[in-house]
């Protein structure tokens, strides 16, 4: 683990050091703030963000942040909107994270219960840790440590959402469709790691097409199907699964992105479904897949690419009746990689981590697909603690050090951005 730089780098009466001598006298509240957040359940589903908003307000309200506005969809998935003024007209930075959980799934793999938030080895374990609690305590922290000092101008809009690993209907989509969402700029803080911690920040959110092909076959009494000629759709399923994905990536059009040639990510076959029972040659069978999008990949290109596909895989076998229809697809967002806020998040993490951390393809869809996609905010789609691996996995778990250094990285982003504009003579 890198040594942060010292902390006192700030001059004299400069907002900084006050915000980070506030950071570094509440480095253990981060920890046990995020350690609760950890030991009160909101998966996605069954969804119910209720209990874990209620404790965000209540630590927002202890550190003297009161401007909160709770908005719902339903009334058991609540988004909270916290708005923190500076001194004087200026910029709008949104700071995001969400405050529901996948499942833990089998508890059996689980060395550690995924609702008791242990801290051992230097690592914090527990569901949600990296995705995203540890992020969410961050952002609190670092919101109450800029509403604490002056030397900014403009607003800090902490927006903490529900819903988000249900496909965000009930949270950042539906804020953004009811026009809730404003800012010139948003940071969200997802895990930004896939081999190490703080690895790149993510620049791009990454679409998803999301779609079902039926494979039509001849359902009989399987008693007899060796007499007559009859298709099985379980086996003709089988036979276009495995063309597609040996072949479809190659058959995309697509422009890989010019951030690190990033390729669309294809995966077909993530849930599988035929046949009625023993007995019943099977005449109908329906295999889910997802293609995460790079940007320039919209719903009509990808659309006809699996027509055109599905066109031609029937004319190489005709016994393959199959047909496609597309579930969702969200197009990738992009910021541009020299944007004021991803600027300052540099600077901050160089501060704060002791290197420079670069731009990158988010591998995975966020939020932002909601504040850029909808709302029109450009948005970092991904900067925080912990690595995508160990998400939506048993044993999730990040450095403890993660949330202090987030909440530094954050409040000094915000600072530089919100930085108010110098006058010219």
């Amino acid at each position: 683990m890198t040594e942060p730089v010292p902390e006192s780098g700030g001059a004299p009466g400069h907002p900084e050091r006050a915000v980070l001598a506030f950071l570094k006298d509440t480095a253990g509240d981060q920890l046990a703030f995020a350690r609760r957040l950890i030991a009160t359940p909101s998966p996605t589903p069954p969804g119910d963000e209720r209990a874990v908003a209620r404790l965000v307000r209540e630590r927002l309200e202890d550190l003297g942040v009161g401007d909160i506005t709770v908005l719902s969809a339903e009334p058991s998935r609540p988004n909270l909107v916290v708005r923190i003024p500076g001194h004087g007209p200026g910029k709008t930075l949104i700071l995001s994270g969400h405050l529901d959980t996948k499942p833990p799934g089998d508890l059996s793999r689980w060395r550690v219960h995924p609702y008791d938030p242990a801290v051992f080895g230097g690592v914090l374990h527990g569901l949600g840790s990296g995705d995203m609690k540890a992020a969410i305590a961050s952002i609190v922290y670092a919101g109450a440590a800029l509403a604490r000092v002056g030397g900014w101008a403009g607003e800090l809009t902490l927006v903490l959402t529900a819903d988000e690993e249900g496909g965000s209907t009930l949270g950042s989509k539906w804020l953004a469709e009811q026009g809730h969402l404003g800012a010139d700029a948003a940071i969200i803080g997802e895990p930004c790691g896939v081999t190490r911690e703080w690895e790149s920040i993510g620049v791009v959110s990454r679409g998803s097409a999301l779609f079902d092909i039926e494979v039509v076959g001849t359902q009989m009494h399987s008693s007899v199907s060796d007499r007559f000629d009859p298709v099985n759709a379980t086996v003709e399923m089988a036979w276009l699964i495995a063309k597609m994905h040996a072949e479809l990536l190659d058959r995309l059009t697509y422009r890989p992105y010019h951030v690190g040639g990033t390729r669309p990510t294809v995966n077909i076959g993530v849930m599988v479904e035929g046949g009625v029972f023993y007995g019943v040659y099977p005449g109908r069978a329906r295999f889910s897949s997802d293609i995460r999008l790079v940007p320039g990949m919209t719903r009509r290109s990808i659309t006809a690419d699996l027509e055109r596909f599905l066109d031609e895989a029937m004319a190489e076998n005709p016994r393959l009746d199959a047909a496609l229809e597309m579930v969702g697809c969200s197009e990738a967002t992009e910021m541009p990689a020299d944007h004021p806020a991803v600027i300052a998040l540099q600077h901050a993490s160089h501060r704060v981590l002791g290197k420079r951390v670069e731009p990158a393809v988010f591998p995975g869809a966020t939020d932002a697909l909601s504040f850029q996609g909808i709302a029109g905010i450009p948005t970092v789609a991904a900067f925080g603690p912990g690595l995508v691996p160990r998400a939506h996995a048993p044993n999730e778990r990040l450095s403890f050090h993660g949330v202090h250094q987030a909440a530094r990285i954050y409040a000094l982003a915000a600072l530089r951005y919100l930085a108010p504009e110098p006058h010219t003579g």
